[in-house]
C-alpha cells in the first residue's frame, strides 16, 4: 500500500469514527460501562478502606500495603472517570477548557503511579513473607511500612504536579496530550515497564521457593510421623503462602491485559506524532480496560484474603454463624 492510498484510508477511517458526533448507541455503551466500573471500583475498594480502618486485625504491613491500593483505585472513580464520561459524552470535543484538560491528564498520571507502585510494594511484603519468614518481622518493620507506602504517594504526587506543569493546555475545545516525548518516555518506563519487571521477577521467585519448601516439607512430614502435626501446620501455612503467590500473579497478570493496550497505543502516538480521531477513539476505549483494572484489585487480593473476607461478612451481615466466630477470636492466619 503507497502513501497516498495509506493517507486515504487513514482519512476515511478517521471520518467514520469521528464525525460530529459517534453514535447514540457506542455513546450508551461506553457511558453504561464506565459508570459501571464507577460503581464496582467506589463499592469493593470502599470496603476495603472501612474493613482495614474499622478491624484492628487488618492493621498489619499486608493489609496496609492493601489500603493505600484501595485507596488509588477510589481516586480512579472520583477524580479520573467523572471527566471521562463528560468527555464521551461530548466527544471529540473537550468543552471544560485547557486547564481541567491537564489537570485530568495529572490526576490520570498520579493515580496510575500510585497504583503501580502499590503493587510493587505488596510484591516486595509477599517475597520476603515467603521466602524469609523467619525474618519478615524483623525485615518488614511498621516504620519500613509506612515509609514505602510515603515514597509510593510523594513520588506519585510529584509525577502528577510535573506533568500538570509541563502539559501545554489544548485549545479551540480539542484534548490534546502534549507533554514532552522523552519526559514521557521516563514516565511510561519508570513508572510501568520497570516495576512490572520487578513484579514478574519477584513473583517468579515465590512461586519457586513455594514449590521447593513444600516439596521438602512432603519428604520430611513422611519420614518423620512423630512430627505430623506441626508438619501439618507448616504445611498448612506454605499452601496459604502460594495461594496468595499465586493470586498476586494473577493481579499483575490483569494488570498487563487491563493496561498492555493503553500502553502501546500512547507509544505509538509518542512515535508517530499528534493522534487522529480515531486512534483517540481507541486511546479512551484502552483507558476504560485499564479502569476496569481498579475495580478487579478487590477482588483479586481483597476478596483473596480469608481476613478480608471475614471482616467483609461481618460488615455486610453475611451468615451470621462466621461472624459469631469472628467476634470470638479467629486467630489471624499466615497470608
Amino acid at each position: 500500500m503507497n502513501n497516498t492510498t495509506q493517507h486515504s484510508y487513514n482519512k476515511d477511517f478517521d471520518s467514520f469514527f469521528c464525525q460530529e458526533t459517534h453514535g447514540l448507541g457506542l455513546t450508551i455503551a461506553g457511558l453504561l460501562l464506565m459508570i459501571f466500573v464507577v460503581v464496582s471500583c467506589l463499592f469493593g475498594n470502599t470496603l476495603v478502606c472501612v474493613a482495614s480502618v474499622k478491624f484492628s486485625n487488618l492493621f498489619s504491613c499486608s493489609e496496609m500495603f492493601i489500603l493505600s491500593l484501595a485507596l488509588s483505585d477510589i481516586m480512579v472513580a472520583v477524580m479520573v472517570l467523572p471527566f471521562d464520561i463528560l468527555y464521551w459524552i461530548t466527544f471529540p470535543r473537550w468543552t471544560l477548557g485547557g486547564v481541567l484538560c491537564n489537570l485530568w491528564n495529572s490526576l490520570f498520571f498520579l493515580s496510575l503511579t500510585a497504583s503501580v507502585l502499590n503493587l510493587t510494594a505488596i510484591s516486595i511484603d509477599r517475597f520476603l513473607a515467603v521466602v524469609y519468614p523467619l525474618r519478615y518481622q524483623a525485615l518488614m518493620t511498621p516504620k519500613l511500612n509506612k515509609f514505602m507506602i510515603a515514597c509510593v504517594w510523594i513520588y506519585s504526587v510529584g509525577i502528577g504536579i510535573l506533568i500538570f506543569c509541563l502539559l501545554k493546555p489544548p485549545k479551540n475545545e480539542r484534548y490534546s496530550f502534549d507533554l514532552n516525548p522523552y519526559f514521557y518516555g521516563f514516565v511510561l518506563t519508570g513508572n510501568v515497564i520497570v516495576p512490572f519487571f520487578i513484579m514478574i521477577v519477584l513473583y517468579s521467585k515465590i512461586y519457586v521457593i513455594a514449590k521447593q519448601h513444600a516439596r521438602r516439607l512432603g519428604v520430611a512430614s513422611s519420614s518423620i510421623p512423630n512430627t505430623e502435626t506441626s508438619a501439618t501446620s507448616y504445611r498448612k501455612k506454605l499452601a496459604r503462602e502460594l495461594k496468595i503467590a499465586k493470586t498476586l500473579g494473577i493481579v499483575v497478570l490483569c494488570f498487563v491485559i487491563c493496561w498492555l493496550p493503553f500502553q502501546i497505543i500512547n507509544v505509538i502516538a509518542m512515535v508517530n506524532g499528534p493522534m487522529t480521531c480515531a486512534m483517540e477513539i481507541a486511546d479512551t476505549m484502552a483507558c476504560w480496560l485499564a479502569y476496569l483494572h481498579s475495580s478487579l484489585n478487590p477482588l483479586l487480593y481483597a476478596f483473596a484474603s480469608c481476613e478480608f473476607r471475614r471482616a467483609f461478612k461481618r460488615l455486610l451481615c453475611i451468615k451470621r454463624e462466621e461472624v459469631t466466630g469472628y467476634e470470638n477470636g479467629w486467630s489471624r492466619g499466615a497470608k
